[in-house]
């Protein structure tokens, strides 16, 4: 802190000068922010368009071209929202903090419903909003533990009670008759024919969630201080800075495949003299089976695989967190049924059920990143899990609830906050196994290998050519170097993030 002495006659004034923040604290500080912001909306995004696809393609039975009428429809109303309420924002004029707010937090769970009960069927989704959103009935809070248990036992055993009965009746083939299967079915089914204005229903999601996201910019620009101390202290750990290095690295060879590769990845020649040529001055790592350039096709490889890392990683990771959160805080029979559902998918064999999966149900890239999360969340959720029932027990959560703060609230502000550091670095060592169980999938041959390459199809293409036994090292090794890499990349950031966040690792520094 710069001390500045002012001499007069009479008075002398110290006048206290902020330090300034050196240039690039303040480039990382505003570069992290951008990148996260631009991170939520190109995901708000995505969620709207395969969202309004789903409804208006599976559900309503749209044609192509009146589906794409709908998703574009509703993406520039989702984004002209999204500016509006922004620009309100900036103004002052917070809408969502205010009556509209709580009007369109309603709107946001009645969609949350409906979406559950077309998915997984009135039954069901009675059950799973019951446990979400009417677990602790909020009119009566001073209802004693007994009363608690009374109230949710009833509702449970009527719902599973009369699904219990339809299920008998229809296995009878007497149901139609004598008993109306209602929960046993899901909502489009009575929703099916004549109520085309489902398709709209994505509206109810997208427009809250757009509203919402000026309030999500503004945390993460209020998270700029915390990103500052981590990056100083970052600095002074010469493994995360190289480890940072090689995936920033890695990342720019992505985003600028299509510059930096002489040719398209699928571009080929079947001509005799173009098939599996060493390396020379036109392919500087040969060409394969079908002519087509080893070293383009390496470059438009780290596309694939780096996606399909950050997507699932960032998917297990909501998922573990989800459930790490929802069974530490609250405990009991939430706890007990969360917890055994995680034992069962840690003693599932992850790889035989991820090429089940993706035999049964498609090896399309989305397939490929929807099982890696599925059977990889277990991990985060048991960590979160014992992190929050270390948190709910420390006075600034007993002072929240004596204050009268809901659970959503602490949990949002209080909980979640705390835990992540732990879910950063989750989240980053996630990004490593799903590149690493992408390469092993694909190179056992179980997603699309004729389409846009990843280093695992590489693998798998010199494997089925008998690269290694023919000495081809230009076309087994350059993938295996780049896997290795970002592999090691990503294990030393999360490696030196985890001593940066936890000031028992951070150890003694001069």
């Amino acid at each position: 802190m710069a001390i500045n002495y002012e001499h007069s006659e009479r008075t002398e004034t110290i006048i206290m000068e902020k330090p300034k923040k050196p240039l690039h604290v303040r480039i990382v500080s505003i570069g992290a922010f951008l990148l996260l912001s631009f991170t939520v909306l190109f995901a708000l995004d995505s969620v709207n368009v395969l969202l309004s696809a789903y409804i208006a393609a599976d559900i309503v039975g749209m044609t192509v071209e009146w589906a794409s009428v709908l998703v574009n429809t509703l993406r520039i109303g989702a984004w002209v929202t999204f500016i509006l309420t922004f620009i309100l924002a900036i103004r002052g004029k917070k809408l969502y903090a205010h009556r509209e707010g709580k009007y369109v937090q309603k709107l946001l769970i009645v969609t949350i419903c409906f979406l559950v009960f077309v998915t997984l069927g009135i039954g069901w989704g009675l059950i799973l909003t019951f446990g979400v959103f009417f677990w602790f009935p909020k009119p009566f809070v001073n209802w004693k533990e007994l009363h608690l248990k009374i109230y949710r036992g009833l509702f449970l055993g009527i719902v599973f009670g009369w699904m219990l009965v339809e299920s008998a009746f229809t296995s009878a083939n007497i149901g139609i008759t004598l008993l109306p299967q209602i929960l046993t079915r899901t909502l489009t089914y009575f929703l099916q024919g004549d109520m085309i204005f489902i398709a709209i229903l994505p509206l109810l999601m997208v427009f809250p969630i757009f509203i919402i996201a000026p309030r999500i910019i503004e945390s993460l620009w209020k998270l700029r201080p915390k990103i500052e101390t981590f990056w100083r202290e970052f600095l002074y750990h010469p493994m995360g800075m190289i480890g940072l290095i090689i995936i920033t690295a890695i990342v720019m060879i992505a985003l600028l495949a299509p510059i930096l590769a002489p040719y398209d990845w699928g571009a080929g020649s079947l001509q005799l003299e173009d098939l599996l040529q060493p390396p020379s001055p036109e392919h500087i790592l040969g060409t394969n089976q079908r002519g087509e350039d080893i070293y383009s096709r390496l470059l438009y490889g780290s596309q694939i695989s780096l996606l399909v890392g950050f997507v699932a990683s960032v998917t297990t990771v909501a998922i573990g967190t989800f459930v790490g959160l929802i069974s530490g805080y609250f405990g009991g029979v939430i706890d007990t049924i969360l917890m055994r559902i995680v034992d069962i998918f840690l003693c599932l064999p992850t790889l035989p059920l991820m090429l089940i999966f993706l035999i049964m149900f498609g090896q399309g890239l989305q397939n490929v990143i929807i099982v890696i999360a599925i059977l990889g969340w277990t991990g985060t959720a048991r960590m979160v899990r014992a992190e929050a029932l270390s948190l709910r027990e420390r006075p600034l959560t007993e002072a929240a609830h004596a204050l009268g703060g809901s659970d959503t609230y602490i949990l949002i502000r209080h909980i979640m906050p705390n835990t992540l550091p732990l879910i950063l670095a989750n989240m980053i060592l996630g990004v490593v196994n799903a590149i690493l169980s992408e390469a092993g999938i694909a190179f056992l041959g179980f997603v699309d290998i004729h389409g846009q390459p990843s280093w695992g199809i590489l693998l798998h293409w010199a494997w089925k050519n008998a690269a290694l036994l023919a000495n081809r090292w230009w076309w087994f090794i350059p993938p295996g170097l780049m896997i290795l890499l970002t592999t090691l990349g990503f294990v030393f950031v999360s490696h030196t993030a985890d001593k940066v966040v936890n000031p028992r690792l951070r150890g003694r520094r001069e």
